[in-house]
């Protein structure tokens, strides 16, 4: 029988200690983009629970950072989106 527990909400400084150590790793961008949205999954849905209220505020400021960080670090590496083509 499969565990139906919920994991307990992670703080945001966790969740963004997790992402300064992505930033850190020197991972290939496809592993990084891969581990950044699990990351940024996990803060979007805490945030979107948790909006307009005192404790949402701290998750949608990580997010604005992470999204900021993420993409300047890792601009102009190659994107994974299939549904972007070139012309």
């Amino acid at each position: 029988m499969p565990d139906t527990t919920a994991k307990p909400a992670r703080a945001p400084e966790v969740i963004d200690q997790d992402f300064k150590d992505l930033m850190a790793s020197r991972l290939p961008v496809t592993v990084a983009r891969e581990k950044f949205e699990c990351l940024w999954d996990e803060a979007n849905s805490l945030a979107a629970q948790l909006v307009g209220t005192e404790r949402g505020g701290p998750y949608l400021a990580l997010l604005k950072r992470m999204h900021e960080t993420f993409e300047n670090h890792y601009r102009g590496a190659p994107q994974r989106n299939a549904g972007d083509r070139q012309r």
